[in-house]
């Protein structure tokens, strides 16, 4: 190739460049004029058809604050049928389910003694009628004046001795309710023989729960005896009612949770003994008052605020107005003062407004 084709060639490519260079310019210029005339053209509309806002007006009602606690149900009565012996199960005359009063047999266990270190229930009753006869015998003799006093209390001490016994021995192989309740679980079969001091037979009542909770600090300042709880099933076809009705005196120094517990009707047992379950407090009550939106909050200065809009000088506009509030919730805010109920309150498009600026309500047409 010859130089001058060389320098043909050289000159044709940055002629090239140069014209893409151009191009560019061009481009970027009118991308930056289409830009200002789009911001023009949404000034021009916000002035003459104000700031598009969305209002909500002011009511008057009523707010609760709620929290939500995470608990363990139990019967109201609820306690373990255990053996302090080792002895084989012979009879088990209820069965789960069933309805139990206080003093009803619910396991039947041997009468054997399993070891040389217990007392059988034969033996302790052979005791006891021993007993019983060598007391009636100085009975009759100290009315003889056969026998000294010191003689016949002897005696009775020893049948009193003997009845305990006795007593004990019988307890130990006729197991019965020691509350009224229902029969929620039998985890022995017949045949087997019992732990010792471990649960063979839970019993509860399920008309009525407790539900065990643990709140942590903020939950806890916030909680006391007596306060409304509720339960709600997972279908949210059916709502319970209940209130708290014990609170720990003191937090646990480990986990640092407050442990208590809430009260609750049971009708139809929906609430299972043994289940994790939700519950919510009602912590805070304010009745009839007046009542905005959370969202529409904002600083006025060291204070809360709203944007309030109104006609002013023949057009709807915006001017911020200090409030001061109470009770808040995730959507909703008390307002004591500042405030006039039916007043329209922005909810969105607050950080496009100014002192005056005119707007826009794009809910001024039934929004509520």
């Amino acid at each position: 190739m010859s130089r001058a084709s060389g320098k043909k060639g050289h000159a044709l490519r940055n002629l090239g460049i140069i014209l893409v260079v151009v191009a560019a310019v061009f481009a970027w210029r009118f991308h930056q004029l289409g830009a200002d005339n789009a911001v023009a053209s949404i000034r021009s509309v916000q002035e003459r058809d104000g700031v598009p806002v969305e209002t909500v007006a002011v009511t008057r009602g009523d707010l609760d604050g709620w929290i939500t606690l995470a608990g363990t149900v139990e019967g109201v009565v609820q306690y373990s049928v255990v053996s302090n012996n080792a002895l084989r199960v012979v009879g088990i005359p209820v069965r789960e389910g069933d309805s139990v009063k206080r003093g009803d047999v619910i396991l039947r266990l041997a009468n054997e003694a399993p070891n040389p270190m217990y007392h059988s229930v034969s033996r302790s009753r052979a005791n006891y009628d021993n007993a019983l006869r060598e007391a009636k015998r100085l009975r009759n003799l100290f009315a003889a004046g056969a026998v000294s006093r010191a003689s016949l209390d002897a005696a009775e001490t020893q049948l009193k001795v003997a009845e305990v016994d006795l007593q004990d021995a019988e307890g130990s192989v006729s197991l019965v309710a020691g509350e009224a309740g229902v029969v929620t679980s039998i985890l022995v079969r017949e045949g087997e023989t019992v732990p010792t001091n471990e649960p063979l037979v839970w019993v509860g009542r399920t008309d009525s729960v407790k539900i065990s909770f643990e709140a942590g600090s903020a939950q806890a300042l916030a909680l006391a005896a007596g306060q409304p709880a509720t339960w709600t099933s997972p279908d949210g076809a059916l709502t319970l009612t209940g209130a708290i009705s014990r609170l720990d005196l003191m937090a646990d120094p480990q986990t640092h949770l407050l442990a208590g517990e809430a009260l609750f009707a049971n009708p139809g047992g929906r609430l299972v003994p043994g289940l994790m379950v939700s519950i919510r407090a009602r912590t805070a009550h304010a009745a009839d008052v007046l009542l905005a939106p959370t969202g529409a909050l904002v600083r006025a200065g060291d204070a809360d605020g709203v944007w309030v809009v109104g006609q002013a000088d023949g057009a709807l506009r915006a001017r911020l107005c200090p409030v001061i509030v109470g009770l808040r919730t995730t959507d909703r805010v008390e307002v004591r003062s500042g405030l006039s109920e039916g007043d329209r309150v922005v909810l969105h498009g607050q950080s496009l407004l100014a002192e005056g600026v005119k707007v826009n309500d794009v809910m001024a047409d039934g929004g509520k």
